[in-house]
């Protein structure tokens, strides 16, 4: 399978390089090799940060915060989602535009004026046919009609995402939105602003999930110590697709406490219940062993995602089924947040803190030991840090935290 990296053949000279005198703690350095012979490296690396100091390599991790994107005032008689308008409270959608597009050419260190170029690199090698698969989170629509006050995916960041893609090229029939086990339900529909993408779910929207694909690795290899795992095969949709954006959500969770980018691979496949025991907080396991690692671990989703972004303008300060609420670190106001970066056990790192901070002791303390074995398998770079440290960044030294207030 092709790994979609930036000038491949020269950045791997040059890391191959840069490794060889590094030795920096948590970064892994081992590569494998594809079927010529070349070195493959993980789409966790792609970042080679340049310090007076020493050279290093960081696993970057871009928030954006905004505390203009949303006006609305936690009346759960009003749809939490809905666009900004006269008199109507809810997410704006410029915003949340220029958010996405800050995001995206920061992550790649260009200017604002660059975002076709970033998406460009983003998705390299681009052209009519190829498919950019969108991992939205769904969890708590479970029909068309859905209206519950349990967060969800709302449309404002779907639609910025997509209109970065078109703006680099992209067909909007090249464009696919999935939850491969939940609805797309028409509240959310309502709010797109691209009819003619994709939406690919349980039947609610657009196209019906398939399982039928004969493909090598469309079932989840699991390696539990003890025991099986169920069988848990992999949407046709993430198996057709080129490229990967994953959009989580910051939320905790009763059962794994914490429901972020690995998580959010639950809605990608056919049986995500089978998993729950061995990514439970109280598994016995928990410390040498988390099913999260290998679904991550599938080429279909570790070799084609090529960004995470995650959603943070609520976020659930309590559990995966509970309704936005203000959170006290941000000011008893909603975190306003979109965080971007291409390492998922940075992104997780950083999120599961700030989840941490708010939280407190609800947060239980194995809720990041999926990281620490993620990192150990080469998934990315785990750290557990002060997000809130001022001035903001200083609070990791083996990831690149930055926060950009917008």
């Amino acid at each position: 399978m092709k790994k979609h990296n930036i000038q491949r053949r020269e950045f791997l000279k040059y890391l191959l390089a840069a490794s060889a005198g590094l030795g920096l703690a948590g970064i892994n350095t081992k590569f494998s090799r594809s079927a010529d012979g070349e070195p493959t490296v993980p789409m966790y690396l792609p970042f080679v940060v340049h310090n007076s100091e020493q050279q290093s390599l960081l696993s970057k991790v871009l928030h954006i915060h905004a505390p203009s994107v949303t006006n609305w005032g936690f009346d759960y008689d009003q749809y939490y989602g809905q666009t900004q308008a006269l008199h109507l409270p809810g997410v704006n959608q410029g915003v949340v535009d220029a958010m996405i597009d800050r995001g995206v050419t920061g992550l790649l260190g260009l200017n604002s004026s660059q975002i076709a170029d970033a998406w460009r690199q983003l998705i390299p090698d681009y052209y009519p046919g190829k498919m950019v698969a969108i991992k939205a989170n769904l969890n708590n629509s479970f029909s068309c009609s859905s209206n519950s006050d349990s967060i969800d995916a709302i449309a404002q960041p779907i639609n910025a995402v997509a209109r970065g893609l078109k703006i680099m090229g992209v067909r909007d029939q090249d464009i696919v939105v999935f939850d491969a086990i939940r609805s797309f339900p028409d509240r959310v529909f309502n709010e797109l602003l691209y009819k003619n993408i994709q939406i690919h779910d349980n039947g609610c929207q657009g196209f019906s999930s398939t399982w039928n694909s004969s493909d090598a690795n469309a079932f989840i290899q699991f390696s539990p110590p003890s025991g099986s795992l169920p069988v848990v095969r992999l949407s046709d949709t993430i198996i057709n697709a080129d490229y990967l954006i994953n959009m989580p959500i910051i939320k905790g969770h009763q059962i794994s406490g914490v429901t972020l980018s690995f998580k959010n691979h639950f809605g990608t496949v056919n049986n995500p219940s089978g998993m729950h025991n061995q990514v439970s907080t109280s598994y016995s396991g928990i410390n040498t062993y988390n099913a999260l690692v290998d679904l991550y671990s599938n080429p279909h989703i570790r070799e084609k995602t090529v960004l995470t972004i995650a959603d943070g303008i609520y976020g659930s300060r309590e559990f995966q089924n509970t309704p936005p609420q203000p959170w006290n670190t941000f000011g008893d106001h909603s975190p306003c947040s979109l965080f971007f970066s291409t390492d998922p056990v940075a992104m997780d790192c950083v999120l599961h803190d700030l989840l941490k901070a708010e939280r407190g002791s609800a947060q239980p303390n194995t809720s990041d030991s999926y990281l620490k074995l993620a990192a150990s398998s080469g998934l990315g770079v785990f750290q557990s840090g002060d997000p809130w440290r001022i001035p903001y960044g200083s609070g990791y030294s083996l990831i690149d935290y930055q926060r950009i207030t917008m």
